[in-house]
Protein backbone atom coordinates (compact mmCIF):
# COMPACT_ATOMS: atom_id res chain seq x y z
CA UNK A 1 0.00 0.00 0.00
CA UNK A 2 1.27 3.48 -0.69
CA UNK A 3 2.79 5.15 2.36
CA UNK A 4 3.15 8.68 0.64
CA UNK A 5 0.74 9.77 -2.22
CA UNK A 6 1.06 11.06 -5.16
CA UNK A 7 2.06 15.43 -4.93
CA UNK A 8 2.68 15.03 -1.07
CA UNK A 9 -0.66 13.17 -0.39
CA UNK A 10 -1.10 11.42 2.58
CA UNK A 11 -0.84 8.10 1.11
CA UNK A 12 -2.89 6.05 -1.09
CA UNK A 13 -5.23 5.05 1.92
CA UNK A 14 -5.49 8.64 3.11
CA UNK A 15 -8.50 9.64 1.26
CA UNK A 16 -11.06 9.74 -0.79
CA UNK A 17 -10.56 7.80 -4.24
CA UNK A 18 -11.32 5.13 -6.98
CA UNK A 19 -11.05 1.73 -4.91
CA UNK A 20 -9.88 -1.55 -6.47
CA UNK A 21 -12.19 -3.20 -3.85
CA UNK A 22 -14.90 -0.88 -2.88
CA UNK A 23 -16.73 -1.34 -5.90
CA UNK A 24 -16.42 1.92 -7.08
CA UNK A 25 -14.68 1.95 -10.03
CA UNK A 26 -16.58 1.12 -13.24
CA UNK A 27 -15.87 -1.81 -15.88
CA UNK A 28 -14.32 -1.01 -18.48
CA UNK A 29 -12.52 1.78 -16.64
CA UNK A 30 -12.40 5.21 -18.39
CA UNK A 31 -8.72 6.44 -18.00
CA UNK A 32 -8.53 10.27 -17.43
CA UNK A 33 -5.98 12.23 -19.55
CA UNK A 34 -3.90 14.46 -17.84
CA UNK A 35 -4.80 18.02 -18.10
CA UNK A 36 -1.25 19.45 -17.54
CA UNK A 37 1.91 18.63 -16.16
CA UNK A 38 2.68 16.15 -13.67
CA UNK A 39 4.58 17.63 -10.65
CA UNK A 40 4.21 15.02 -7.87
CA UNK A 41 6.48 12.84 -5.69
CA UNK A 42 5.01 9.04 -4.95
CA UNK A 43 5.50 6.59 -2.99
CA UNK A 44 4.74 3.12 -4.56
CA UNK A 45 4.00 0.43 -2.45
CA UNK A 46 7.40 -2.62 -1.23
CA UNK A 47 8.94 -4.63 -3.73
CA UNK A 48 7.33 -7.30 -4.55
CA UNK A 49 9.88 -9.27 -5.79
CA UNK A 50 11.79 -8.41 -2.72
CA UNK A 51 8.76 -9.00 -0.51
CA UNK A 52 8.32 -12.95 -1.67
CA UNK A 53 12.12 -13.49 -0.91
CA UNK A 54 12.45 -12.30 2.74
CA UNK A 55 9.07 -13.95 3.79
CA UNK A 56 10.48 -17.02 2.63
CA UNK A 57 13.76 -16.26 4.24
CA UNK A 58 12.10 -15.01 7.53
CA UNK A 59 9.47 -18.12 7.67
CA UNK A 60 12.04 -20.32 7.95
CA UNK A 61 14.77 -18.36 10.03
CA UNK A 62 14.92 -18.84 13.83
CA UNK A 63 12.99 -16.18 16.22
CA UNK A 64 10.89 -13.05 14.85
CA UNK A 65 11.83 -10.97 12.07
CA UNK A 66 10.02 -7.65 11.00
CA UNK A 67 9.68 -7.00 7.34
CA UNK A 68 8.92 -3.34 6.77
CA UNK A 69 7.32 -1.25 4.16
CA UNK A 70 6.10 -4.87 2.51
CA UNK A 71 3.61 -5.12 0.05
CA UNK A 72 0.48 -5.80 0.57
CA UNK A 73 -1.32 -7.32 -2.69
CA UNK A 74 -2.89 -10.93 -3.82
CA UNK A 75 0.58 -12.42 -4.50
CA UNK A 76 1.75 -11.49 -1.28
CA UNK A 77 -0.97 -12.34 0.89
CA UNK A 78 -1.76 -15.13 -1.15
CA UNK A 79 2.25 -16.34 -0.15
CA UNK A 80 1.44 -15.71 4.07
CA UNK A 81 -1.96 -17.66 4.27
CA UNK A 82 0.31 -20.63 2.50
CA UNK A 83 3.14 -20.19 5.03
CA UNK A 84 0.75 -19.74 7.48
CA UNK A 85 -1.04 -23.11 6.10
CA UNK A 86 2.69 -24.83 7.14
CA UNK A 87 2.49 -23.72 10.60
CA UNK A 88 4.14 -20.55 10.45
CA UNK A 89 2.70 -17.71 12.69
CA UNK A 90 2.56 -14.55 11.13
CA UNK A 91 0.68 -11.30 12.27
CA UNK A 92 0.47 -8.29 9.58
CA UNK A 93 -0.15 -4.55 11.04
CA UNK A 94 -0.10 -2.14 7.91
CA UNK A 95 2.95 -2.89 5.65
CA UNK A 96 4.66 -4.40 8.57
CA UNK A 97 5.01 -8.30 8.65
CA UNK A 98 5.97 -9.95 12.00
CA UNK A 99 7.05 -13.38 10.74
CA UNK A 100 7.83 -15.97 13.64
CA UNK A 101 10.55 -17.97 12.29
CA UNK A 102 10.03 -22.03 11.91
CA UNK A 103 13.92 -22.82 12.94
CA UNK A 104 14.68 -24.76 9.08
CA UNK A 105 11.13 -26.85 9.55
CA UNK A 106 7.22 -26.15 8.83
CA UNK A 107 5.31 -26.80 12.15
CA UNK A 108 2.18 -28.48 10.62
CA UNK A 109 2.31 -32.44 10.58
CA UNK A 110 -0.81 -33.29 8.76
CA UNK A 111 -0.94 -32.83 4.99
CA UNK A 112 -1.87 -29.30 3.60
CA UNK A 113 -3.34 -27.41 0.44
CA UNK A 114 -2.59 -24.36 -0.36
CA UNK A 115 -3.79 -22.67 -3.70
CA UNK A 116 -1.69 -19.82 -4.82
CA UNK A 117 -4.34 -18.44 -7.55
CA UNK A 118 -2.72 -16.21 -9.98
CA UNK A 119 0.95 -16.44 -8.35
CA UNK A 120 3.64 -17.53 -10.19
CA UNK A 121 6.38 -16.35 -7.53
CA UNK A 122 4.67 -17.73 -4.46
CA UNK A 123 3.79 -21.09 -6.16
CA UNK A 124 7.38 -21.69 -7.06
CA UNK A 125 8.83 -20.53 -4.10
CA UNK A 126 6.23 -23.02 -2.00
CA UNK A 127 7.22 -25.73 -4.11
CA UNK A 128 10.55 -25.20 -2.81
CA UNK A 129 9.81 -24.24 0.62
CA UNK A 130 7.57 -27.79 0.91
CA UNK A 131 10.64 -29.90 0.76
CA UNK A 132 11.43 -28.47 4.24
CA UNK A 133 7.48 -29.83 5.53
CA UNK A 134 6.86 -32.30 7.52
CA UNK A 135 3.78 -33.45 5.77
CA UNK A 136 3.21 -33.91 2.19
CA UNK A 137 1.55 -29.96 0.60
CA UNK A 138 -0.26 -29.50 -2.23
CA UNK A 139 -0.06 -26.75 -4.60
CA UNK A 140 -2.66 -25.12 -6.59
CA UNK A 141 -3.40 -22.36 -8.29
CA UNK A 142 -5.72 -20.58 -11.03
CA UNK A 143 -6.93 -21.57 -14.06
CA UNK A 144 -4.32 -19.05 -15.81
CA UNK A 145 -1.48 -20.75 -13.16
CA UNK A 146 -2.26 -24.21 -14.39
CA UNK A 147 -1.29 -23.36 -17.47
CA UNK A 148 1.68 -21.89 -16.48
CA UNK A 149 5.24 -23.82 -16.21
CA UNK A 150 6.13 -25.73 -13.18
CA UNK A 151 8.22 -28.36 -14.56
CA UNK A 152 11.36 -27.12 -14.11
CA UNK A 153 11.12 -26.69 -10.17
CA UNK A 154 9.65 -30.39 -10.27
CA UNK A 155 12.61 -31.28 -11.79
CA UNK A 156 15.14 -29.64 -9.48
CA UNK A 157 13.06 -31.10 -6.55
CA UNK A 158 13.15 -34.60 -7.87
CA UNK A 159 17.04 -34.13 -8.70
CA UNK A 160 17.43 -33.35 -4.73
CA UNK A 161 15.62 -36.15 -3.60
CA UNK A 162 12.21 -34.98 -2.80
CA UNK A 163 9.15 -36.53 -3.57
CA UNK A 164 6.72 -34.69 -6.34
CA UNK A 165 3.58 -35.50 -7.87
CA UNK A 166 1.60 -34.12 -9.96
CA UNK A 167 -1.16 -34.67 -12.40
CA UNK A 168 0.80 -34.17 -15.39
CA UNK A 169 3.99 -36.19 -15.46
CA UNK A 170 6.99 -35.62 -17.19
CA UNK A 171 8.23 -31.91 -19.03
CA UNK A 172 4.83 -30.76 -18.73
CA UNK A 173 4.15 -31.13 -14.91
CA UNK A 174 1.44 -28.87 -14.04
CA UNK A 175 -0.25 -27.93 -10.90
CA UNK A 176 -1.90 -29.29 -8.70
CA UNK A 177 1.00 -31.33 -7.78
CA UNK A 178 1.92 -32.47 -4.17
CA UNK A 179 5.63 -32.61 -2.67
CA UNK A 180 6.12 -35.44 -0.20
CA UNK A 181 9.11 -34.25 1.92
CA UNK A 182 11.68 -36.72 3.60
CA UNK A 183 11.72 -37.19 7.68
CA UNK A 184 14.90 -35.37 7.17
CA UNK A 185 16.05 -31.79 5.43
CA UNK A 186 17.07 -32.43 1.83
CA UNK A 187 20.72 -33.27 1.36
CA UNK A 188 21.08 -30.88 -1.27
CA UNK A 189 24.35 -30.74 -2.80
CA UNK A 190 24.81 -29.84 -6.40
CA UNK A 191 22.56 -29.57 -9.66
CA UNK A 192 22.96 -28.80 -12.86
CA UNK A 193 20.26 -26.68 -14.96
CA UNK A 194 20.09 -25.89 -18.59
CA UNK A 195 17.87 -23.06 -19.84
CA UNK A 196 14.11 -23.28 -18.04
CA UNK A 197 11.57 -20.85 -18.38
CA UNK A 198 11.58 -19.15 -15.10
CA UNK A 199 14.12 -18.69 -12.76
CA UNK A 200 11.82 -18.71 -9.87
CA UNK A 201 12.26 -21.92 -9.27
CA UNK A 202 15.80 -21.90 -9.07
CA UNK A 203 15.44 -19.20 -6.84
CA UNK A 204 13.08 -20.65 -4.56
CA UNK A 205 15.69 -23.44 -3.58
CA UNK A 206 18.51 -20.91 -3.28
CA UNK A 207 16.28 -19.55 -0.50
CA UNK A 208 16.02 -22.72 1.09
CA UNK A 209 19.22 -24.05 0.71
CA UNK A 210 20.94 -22.75 3.91
CA UNK A 211 18.49 -25.16 5.53
CA UNK A 212 19.91 -28.24 3.06
CA UNK A 213 21.92 -30.61 4.82
CA UNK A 214 24.94 -29.89 2.66
CA UNK A 215 23.60 -26.58 1.33
CA UNK A 216 23.43 -26.41 -2.43
CA UNK A 217 25.28 -25.58 -5.60
CA UNK A 218 23.41 -24.72 -8.51
CA UNK A 219 25.64 -25.16 -11.85
CA UNK A 220 24.47 -23.29 -15.25
CA UNK A 221 24.92 -25.47 -18.34
CA UNK A 222 23.38 -22.82 -20.15
CA UNK A 223 22.71 -19.18 -20.06
CA UNK A 224 20.09 -18.88 -17.24
CA UNK A 225 16.93 -17.44 -17.29
CA UNK A 226 15.97 -14.08 -16.20
CA UNK A 227 19.80 -13.80 -14.54
CA UNK A 228 18.83 -10.43 -12.92
CA UNK A 229 16.16 -12.25 -10.83
CA UNK A 230 19.23 -14.61 -9.92
CA UNK A 231 21.17 -12.02 -8.87
CA UNK A 232 18.17 -10.19 -6.71
CA UNK A 233 17.33 -13.72 -5.20
CA UNK A 234 21.70 -13.95 -4.14
CA UNK A 235 21.43 -9.69 -3.15
CA UNK A 236 18.31 -10.99 -0.40
CA UNK A 237 20.56 -13.73 0.50
CA UNK A 238 23.58 -11.93 1.48
CA UNK A 239 21.42 -9.30 3.04
CA UNK A 240 20.11 -12.23 5.39
CA UNK A 241 24.00 -12.65 6.20
CA UNK A 242 24.67 -16.11 3.68
CA UNK A 243 28.05 -16.20 2.40
CA UNK A 244 26.70 -16.74 -1.12
CA UNK A 245 29.58 -18.01 -3.91
CA UNK A 246 28.85 -16.71 -7.67
CA UNK A 247 31.00 -18.45 -10.56
CA UNK A 248 30.89 -16.24 -14.12
CA UNK A 249 32.20 -16.48 -17.60
CA UNK A 250 34.52 -14.26 -19.22
CA UNK A 251 31.01 -12.15 -20.49
CA UNK A 252 29.61 -11.86 -16.56
CA UNK A 253 27.06 -14.56 -17.14
CA UNK A 254 26.33 -16.77 -14.18
CA UNK A 255 27.91 -20.34 -13.80
CA UNK A 256 27.10 -21.34 -10.84
CA UNK A 257 25.67 -20.34 -7.38
CA UNK A 258 26.94 -21.86 -4.60
CA UNK A 259 24.54 -21.46 -0.96
CA UNK A 260 26.39 -22.99 2.12
CA UNK A 261 24.69 -25.24 4.63
CA UNK A 262 23.91 -22.49 7.76
CA UNK A 263 20.24 -21.45 9.08
CA UNK A 264 19.61 -18.15 9.78
CA UNK A 265 19.06 -15.98 12.73
CA UNK A 266 15.70 -13.99 12.27
CA UNK A 267 16.06 -10.20 11.76
CA UNK A 268 14.68 -7.69 13.73
CA UNK A 269 13.82 -5.25 10.96
CA UNK A 270 14.32 -5.61 7.37
CA UNK A 271 13.36 -2.62 5.31
CA UNK A 272 11.92 -3.38 1.78
CA UNK A 273 12.80 -0.75 -1.17
CA UNK A 274 9.78 0.74 -3.23
CA UNK A 275 8.99 -1.28 -6.13
CA UNK A 276 10.54 -0.76 -9.53
CA UNK A 277 8.35 -2.36 -11.37
CA UNK A 278 5.46 -0.47 -9.66
CA UNK A 279 7.03 3.03 -9.77
CA UNK A 280 7.87 2.52 -13.87
CA UNK A 281 4.50 3.56 -14.77
CA UNK A 282 5.04 7.10 -12.73
CA UNK A 283 8.22 6.99 -14.40
CA UNK A 284 6.65 6.21 -17.33
CA UNK A 285 3.67 8.88 -17.32
CA UNK A 286 6.67 11.60 -16.54
CA UNK A 287 8.31 10.42 -19.73
CA UNK A 288 5.57 10.98 -22.31
CA UNK A 289 3.63 14.54 -20.97
CA UNK A 290 5.89 17.52 -21.45
CA UNK A 291 6.52 19.80 -18.22
CA UNK A 292 6.61 16.88 -15.94
CA UNK A 293 8.52 15.99 -12.89
CA UNK A 294 7.78 12.82 -10.63
CA UNK A 295 10.31 12.02 -7.61
CA UNK A 296 9.89 7.87 -7.07
CA UNK A 297 10.73 7.91 -3.12
CA UNK A 298 11.57 5.08 -1.57
CA UNK A 299 13.55 3.85 -5.06
CA UNK A 300 17.33 4.64 -5.08
CA UNK A 301 18.95 4.78 -8.54
CA UNK A 302 21.20 2.16 -7.74
CA UNK A 303 18.93 -0.26 -6.69
CA UNK A 304 19.24 -3.86 -7.79
CA UNK A 305 15.95 -4.59 -8.72
CA UNK A 306 15.73 -5.95 -12.54
CA UNK A 307 13.05 -3.41 -13.86
CA UNK A 308 15.42 -0.56 -12.89
CA UNK A 309 17.01 -1.11 -16.18
CA UNK A 310 13.53 -0.60 -17.67
CA UNK A 311 13.27 2.86 -16.35
CA UNK A 312 16.96 3.61 -17.79
CA UNK A 313 15.71 2.52 -21.00
CA UNK A 314 12.99 5.58 -19.95
CA UNK A 315 15.90 7.26 -19.76
CA UNK A 316 17.60 6.56 -22.90
CA UNK A 317 14.24 7.01 -25.03
CA UNK A 318 14.93 10.61 -23.96
CA UNK A 319 13.77 11.67 -20.41
CA UNK A 320 16.09 12.57 -18.06
CA UNK A 321 16.69 10.11 -14.70
CA UNK A 322 18.74 11.41 -11.86
CA UNK A 323 18.32 11.33 -7.85
CA UNK A 324 15.86 13.28 -6.65
CA UNK A 325 16.55 16.15 -4.05
CA UNK A 326 13.49 15.50 -2.17
CA UNK A 327 15.39 12.88 -0.15
CA UNK A 328 18.14 10.02 -0.16
CA UNK A 329 17.90 7.15 -2.01
CA UNK A 330 15.19 8.56 -4.22
CA UNK A 331 15.14 8.69 -8.21
CA UNK A 332 13.72 11.80 -9.93
CA UNK A 333 12.22 11.37 -13.55
CA UNK A 334 11.64 14.55 -15.27
CA UNK A 335 10.22 15.06 -19.03
CA UNK A 336 13.29 16.73 -21.34
CA UNK A 337 10.74 18.82 -22.95
CA UNK A 338 7.82 21.05 -22.34
CA UNK A 339 5.96 21.47 -25.60
CA UNK A 340 6.94 19.00 -27.54
CA UNK A 341 3.89 15.99 -28.81
CA UNK A 342 7.01 13.51 -28.82
CA UNK A 343 9.36 13.94 -26.11
CA UNK A 344 10.71 10.58 -26.31
CA UNK A 345 12.61 8.61 -29.56
CA UNK A 346 12.54 5.32 -30.68
CA UNK A 347 15.58 2.66 -30.41
CA UNK A 348 16.57 -0.78 -30.07
CA UNK A 349 16.53 -2.11 -26.18
CA UNK A 350 17.08 -5.65 -24.90
CA UNK A 351 15.22 -6.16 -21.83
CA UNK A 352 15.39 -9.92 -20.91
CA UNK A 353 16.56 -8.69 -17.49
CA UNK A 354 13.55 -6.39 -17.17
CA UNK A 355 10.76 -8.23 -18.61
CA UNK A 356 7.90 -6.76 -15.88
CA UNK A 357 8.90 -3.39 -17.04
CA UNK A 358 9.20 -3.72 -20.79
CA UNK A 359 5.17 -3.64 -21.01
CA UNK A 360 5.39 0.32 -19.57
CA UNK A 361 8.48 0.62 -22.05
CA UNK A 362 6.19 -0.91 -24.68
CA UNK A 363 3.41 1.20 -24.21
CA UNK A 364 4.87 4.59 -24.21
CA UNK A 365 6.92 3.38 -27.43
CA UNK A 366 3.22 4.38 -29.08
CA UNK A 367 4.93 8.02 -28.74
CA UNK A 368 8.01 8.30 -29.31
CA UNK A 369 9.39 9.51 -32.91
CA UNK A 370 10.63 6.45 -34.83
CA UNK A 371 10.09 2.44 -34.40
CA UNK A 372 10.86 0.77 -31.18
CA UNK A 373 12.41 -2.85 -31.35
CA UNK A 374 12.38 -4.72 -27.56
CA UNK A 375 14.16 -7.79 -27.76
CA UNK A 376 14.74 -10.78 -25.39
CA UNK A 377 10.82 -10.97 -24.28
CA UNK A 378 10.52 -14.75 -24.34
CA UNK A 379 9.31 -14.89 -20.71
CA UNK A 380 6.59 -12.82 -21.61
CA UNK A 381 4.35 -15.60 -23.00
CA UNK A 382 4.07 -17.60 -19.92
CA UNK A 383 3.39 -14.71 -17.82
CA UNK A 384 0.20 -14.14 -16.20
CA UNK A 385 -1.28 -13.70 -19.75
CA UNK A 386 0.67 -14.15 -23.14
CA UNK A 387 1.78 -10.54 -22.90
CA UNK A 388 3.49 -10.33 -26.15
CA UNK A 389 0.16 -10.93 -27.84
CA UNK A 390 -1.61 -8.74 -25.13
CA UNK A 391 0.73 -5.55 -25.86
CA UNK A 392 0.96 -6.49 -29.59
CA UNK A 393 -3.63 -6.21 -29.62
CA UNK A 394 -3.42 -3.31 -27.52
CA UNK A 395 -1.07 -1.22 -29.19
CA UNK A 396 -3.08 -2.36 -32.47
CA UNK A 397 -6.08 -0.65 -30.37
CA UNK A 398 -4.79 2.29 -30.06
CA UNK A 399 -3.63 2.91 -33.08
CA UNK A 400 0.07 2.13 -32.87
CA UNK A 401 1.72 -0.17 -35.71
CA UNK A 402 2.85 -3.43 -33.72
CA UNK A 403 4.17 -6.56 -34.45
CA UNK A 404 6.25 -9.77 -32.53
CA UNK A 405 9.41 -11.15 -34.30
CA UNK A 406 10.64 -14.44 -32.47
CA UNK A 407 11.09 -13.36 -28.92
CA UNK A 408 10.84 -9.30 -30.24
CA UNK A 409 8.06 -7.09 -29.92
CA UNK A 410 8.15 -3.82 -32.76
CA UNK A 411 6.14 -1.42 -32.36
CA UNK A 412 5.47 2.17 -34.84
CA UNK A 413 4.32 4.99 -32.91
CA UNK A 414 0.40 6.37 -33.78
CA UNK A 415 -0.01 8.98 -36.02
CA UNK A 416 -0.38 12.90 -34.89
CA UNK A 417 -4.08 12.42 -36.01
CA UNK A 418 -5.02 9.88 -33.41
CA UNK A 419 -2.68 11.77 -30.78
CA UNK A 420 -4.91 14.96 -31.08
CA UNK A 421 -7.93 13.33 -31.06
CA UNK A 422 -10.49 13.57 -27.81
CA UNK A 423 -13.25 11.43 -28.47
CA UNK A 424 -10.92 8.05 -29.94
CA UNK A 425 -12.05 4.61 -28.02
CA UNK A 426 -9.60 1.93 -27.22
CA UNK A 427 -10.89 -1.09 -25.00
CA UNK A 428 -7.70 -2.54 -23.68
CA UNK A 429 -8.52 -6.34 -23.02
CA UNK A 430 -6.43 -6.74 -19.66
CA UNK A 431 -6.93 -11.04 -19.79
CA UNK A 432 -6.81 -10.43 -16.31
CA UNK A 433 -2.96 -9.41 -16.31
CA UNK A 434 -2.19 -6.01 -13.85
CA UNK A 435 0.90 -5.20 -15.72
CA UNK A 436 -1.15 -4.80 -19.04
CA UNK A 437 -3.75 -2.98 -17.12
CA UNK A 438 -1.15 -0.39 -15.83
CA UNK A 439 1.24 -0.29 -18.87
CA UNK A 440 -2.29 1.03 -20.93
CA UNK A 441 -3.55 3.42 -18.67
CA UNK A 442 -0.10 5.60 -18.31
CA UNK A 443 -0.47 5.41 -22.15
CA UNK A 444 -4.24 6.71 -21.19
CA UNK A 445 -2.93 9.61 -19.58
CA UNK A 446 -1.48 11.23 -22.65
CA UNK A 447 -4.13 9.60 -25.31
CA UNK A 448 -7.80 10.18 -24.95
CA UNK A 449 -10.29 7.29 -24.61
CA UNK A 450 -7.87 4.51 -23.41
CA UNK A 451 -10.89 2.08 -21.42
CA UNK A 452 -9.12 -1.02 -19.24
CA UNK A 453 -11.24 -3.55 -18.87
CA UNK A 454 -11.41 -5.54 -15.41
CA UNK A 455 -9.47 -2.49 -13.37
CA UNK A 456 -9.59 -4.87 -10.35
CA UNK A 457 -6.69 -6.66 -11.85
CA UNK A 458 -4.17 -4.39 -10.53
CA UNK A 459 -4.47 -5.79 -6.74
CA UNK A 460 -2.86 -8.61 -7.74
CA UNK A 461 1.07 -6.31 -7.18
CA UNK A 462 -0.50 -2.54 -6.86
CA UNK A 463 -3.64 -2.62 -5.20
CA UNK A 464 -4.06 1.17 -4.92
CA UNK A 465 -2.95 2.09 -8.37
CA UNK A 466 -5.98 3.75 -9.84
CA UNK A 467 -6.18 5.94 -6.44
CA UNK A 468 -2.88 6.67 -6.67
CA UNK A 469 -3.28 7.62 -10.45
CA UNK A 470 -6.06 10.18 -9.73
CA UNK A 471 -3.63 11.78 -7.06
CA UNK A 472 -1.11 12.02 -9.11
CA UNK A 473 -2.74 14.00 -12.16
CA UNK A 474 -4.74 16.10 -9.21
CA UNK A 475 -3.37 20.01 -9.87
CA UNK A 476 -1.46 21.21 -6.94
Amino acid sequence: MSSGGANGGTGANGGAGVSTTGGLLPDPFPVPRAAGPLRASIRVPGSKSITNRALILAALADGVSVLHGALRSEDTDGLIEALRALGCLITVTGDSVHVHGCGGRFAADIPVHVNLGDGGTPTRFMMAAASLARAPVTIDGSARMRQRPVADGVTLLAALGVGVSSTVSGTNAALPLTVTPAVAAPHGGTVRVSRTSTSQCVSGLLLCAPWFRDGLRVEFTEQPTSQSYLELTVDELRRWGVAVDESRDATGQLTAIAVPYGPLRARPAVHIEADASSAIYWAAAAAIIPGSVVDLLGLPQQSRQPDMRAIQAIGAMGAIVGPSPMEDGATRVTCAVVDSQSPLRGGQFNLSSAPDGALAVAAIAALADGETRLDGLSTLRVKESDRLAALRDGLIAMGAGARIEGDSLIISPMDAERRRATSANALIQTVRDHRIAMAFAVLGLQVSGVQIVDPGCVAKSYPDFWTDLARMIRPQ
